[in-house]
């Protein structure tokens, strides 16, 4: 039997349990989980300068042309971490200093790369040179540097999968509350702290909220109302399924003595071992989503 959301949260909660059983489904990968263009976009911008494409003239010259080239124009030495795919956190603490610690088989040796010391330029080039960067400016490319660094930032982004994939209900969470805030002329977001709370739509939260991250948020302007969102999947059964329903109980209680509302989504097998603590969920939180019930348009027809 299939029910419209008012149906389901009418049910009592051993029927909505059991309707949630049956709905269940498995999530596969968003179009955005193999390469985020979003991401490689910004991170392009941060060096896609004029300077990037003086680089183009290097194209198929020789070691000895591209070290003239270089001492000639040292400033564009700062292009390299970025032409490498050295990401903030790899300098050496403070990061905003830009000092890279590099070993060698000569022993270790430190590069500026906030400002290019120019008595030490041949220790730049030798990192030039010993990295392969050389060699993809002199014949590893057959157009433009820019090209080159569009496909650095998308190598980086599609070896963050792995980081992505552990937060796929997250992503595809936030695809639902995006879609339903272009309708609605809403507002939402994906991870939000009682900070971004705070900053984002001007309301304030307890300080028992202050550690809490929730794993997204819906905010609608004209009745200053705020939905926030958990959402997780349990392959197996186990301790975590357990103490997240416990939590998210005690989330629900303590959202409901304001005018902000707690919701969660959750699915996966793991639940098959652990009916009574979403069972437990269910009488207490009473909105609780499943996978298939977002695609069936649950969540939009709830907000009204």
């Amino acid at each position: 039997m299939q029910y419209n959301v008012f149906e389901y949260l009418n049910l009592d909660s051993k029927e909505k349990l059991d309707f949630f059983m049956k709905t269940r489904s498995s999530l596969h990968f968003l179009a955005s989980y193999w390469v985020n263009f979003k991401n490689v976009k910004r991170n392009l911008s941060m060096y896609d300068t004029p300077e990037l494409y003086t680089l183009d003239y290097l194209i198929g010259k020789s070691d000895e042309e591209i070290d003239l080239f270089f001492k000639a124009r040292p400033r564009l030495l700062l292009l390299m971490p970025y032409l490498l795919g050295i990401r903030e956190n790899k300098f050496e603490k403070p990061y905003t200093k830009r000092i890279l610690n590099v070993q060698s088989t000569n022993g270790n040796y430190k590069l500026n790369f906030k400002e290019i010391e120019v008595e030490r330029i041949e220790l730049y080039l030798k990192f030039l040179h010993d990295s392969g960067l050389a060699w993809v400016l002199r014949q590893g490319l057959n157009k433009s540097v820019h090209d080159y660094a569009i496909g650095i930032e998308a190598g980086m982004d599609s070896n963050a999968r792995k980081n992505r994939s552990g937060s796929i209900g997250e992503e595809y969470l936030k695809s639902i509350l995006e879609d339903i805030s272009k309708k609605r002329a809403w507002v939402c977001n994906g991870q939000t702290t009682r900070n971004d709370i705070k900053k984002w739509y001007n309301l304030s939260l307890d300080e028992s909220f202050e550690n809490r991250r929730f794993d997204g948020s819906l905010y609608n302007p004209t009745k200053k109302k705020l939905y926030l969102f958990e959402v997780n999947n349990f392959s197996s059964s186990g301790s975590k399924s357990k103490a997240s329903a416990t939590e998210f109980k005690d989330l629900h209680d303590r959202l409901s003595r304001t005018n902000n509302e707690f919701i969660y989504i959750t699915d996966g097998r793991g639940w098959d071992n652990d009916k009574s603590h979403l069972l437990e969920a269910m009488e207490y939180i009473g909105k609780v989503f499943n996978y298939k019930m977002l695609e069936a348009g649950y969540l939009n027809d709830y907000l009204g």
